[in-house]
């Protein structure tokens, strides 16, 4: 690991963070960031046996965590969430919103309601939910909330039209948030990933495919999961504290060469 300011330990240590969507890929990258500088983690995802493994490794490492299973299609979910990162660590620090997901690939023409409406809702309700459980659970004065975007938000791809439709709101979202949480002294921000290679688009994006889509990147590869979360981690830190409703891209330059990806799959993070 390369070297931390120590501005930036401070920072963490002893604070506390819930991730969303944090059992693999970008949020577990995050999760490992954040302990390793001191930060409780509240790690939240569908698998607790997963969950179980990632709390496991943090505390052999010295780190302080929870699992808390669960999914945001329960209402009761966020509220259930918010009281078991107060039960075991009596405070709320950070929240980054990474869970999402889609029930629809392909032509916006081809999607039914159903799809739609799904797909729609996992990727802003989720976010919304933890924020208002977080803000009447007493997210205090200097906090922040990171949403996990996509760089598809930005840009047309002919099989994700639906999920990256749910991306740009949940950036609309992020607005908003920023402007009625900014008096409060919370910021709120987004980051677009570009192709990740998380667990899930590494059985997608190799050989041949993850070749040619990396010739169209100025930086000639994909991205890795701790890409995204030492932004993630610039966000929440001392150094972005005036830096609020703000999307911050990071896809090797791709967004600028323009063009459809090197084949047509709506994988993005």
């Amino acid at each position: 690991m390369g070297h931390v300011s120590e501005g930036v330990d401070d920072w963490f240590e002893g604070k506390v963070a819930i991730v969303t969507g944090a059992s693999r890929g970008i949020g577990r990258a995050v999760v490992g960031k954040l302990a390793v500088r001191g930060a409780s983690v509240v790690l939240n995802g569908r698998d607790q046996v997963v969950l179980d493994l990632a709390v496991k490794e943090i505390e052999n490492a010295g780190g302080s965590a929870i699992g808390v299973q669960g999914d945001f299609a329960d209402p009761e979910f966020p509220e259930k969430l918010i009281g078991a990162c107060q039960s075991e660590f009596g405070r709320i620090d950070f929240v980054v919103n990474n869970a999402a997901t889609s029930a629809h690939s392909g032509r916006v023409l081809d999607c039914g309601r159903e799809a739609f409406s799904k797909t729609i809702l996992s990727n802003t309700w989720p976010a919304v939910a933890i924020i208002q459980a977080a803000v009447a659970g007493g997210l205090p004065e200097g906090s922040s909330i990171v949403n996990i975007s996509s760089a598809g938000a930005q840009r047309v791809h002919e099989t994700a039209g639906v999920y990256t439709a749910g991306k740009s709101a949940l950036e609309s979202l992020t607005f908003t948030l920023s402007r009625e949480l900014g008096p409060r002294g919370v910021t709120v921000n987004a980051i677009e990933p570009g192709i990740i290679k998380t667990d899930l688009a590494g059985a997608i994006w190799k050989g041949e495919r993850e070749a040619a889509e990396s010739r169209l990147i100025p930086m000639q590869r994909l991205g890795d999961p701790s890409d995204i979360a030492n932004a993630v981690l610039y966000l929440l830190g001392p150094d972005a504290r005036w830096v609020n409703g703000s999307v911050l891209r990071i896809d090797g330059g791709r967004f600028h060469v323009g063009g459809e990806s090197a084949h047509k799959i709506g994988v993005f993070q």
